[in-house]
């Protein structure tokens, strides 16, 4: 039975993609993440986690062959666009203009305020784009 997939905890995730629970949970509810219920307890596939990472962040590169191997920490940060906000020095409405328009690149992890997450290779990526515009 080695063949068994992990299985993720909501703090387990939670802690590896750096949302709060209330956001995953939210996420699991949106079907933007893919979850099930064994008894009354909610767990997430590391292949459900794989997907959903390839879909809104990119290429997760979380596994290798039948075990998962976490990033180093500075790999896997998100920001939210407040926090983008004071790294930029600019105001959390023109973080959420530019995120709309596609010049940073994000995904949204639910409706309302503080709604976004920005990757730190996509805050990086924007960085190096608008001081080699600069140069």
């Amino acid at each position: 039975m080695s063949n068994e997939e992990k299985l993720y905890t909501i703090k387990d995730l939670s802690d590896l993609v750096g949302i709060s629970e209330t956001e995953i949970i939210n996420l699991i509810m949106q079907k933007k993440l893919k979850a099930i219920r064994i008894d009354k307890a909610v767990r997430v596939k590391e292949s459900d986690l794989e997907n959903f990472l390839d879909f809104f962040v990119g290429s997760s590169n979380l596994s290798e062959r039948n075990s998962v191997v976490f990033p180093k920490e500075s790999e896997l940060v998100l920001y939210s666009a407040e926090q983008v906000a004071k790294i930029l020095q600019l105001s959390v409405d023109n973080v959420w203009s530019l995120l709309k328009n596609g010049k940073l690149k994000g995904f949204k992890v639910r409706e309302g305020r503080s709604s976004w997450r920005i990757t730190s290779e996509n805050l990086k990526d924007f960085i190096e784009e608008r001081t080699r515009n600069l140069i």
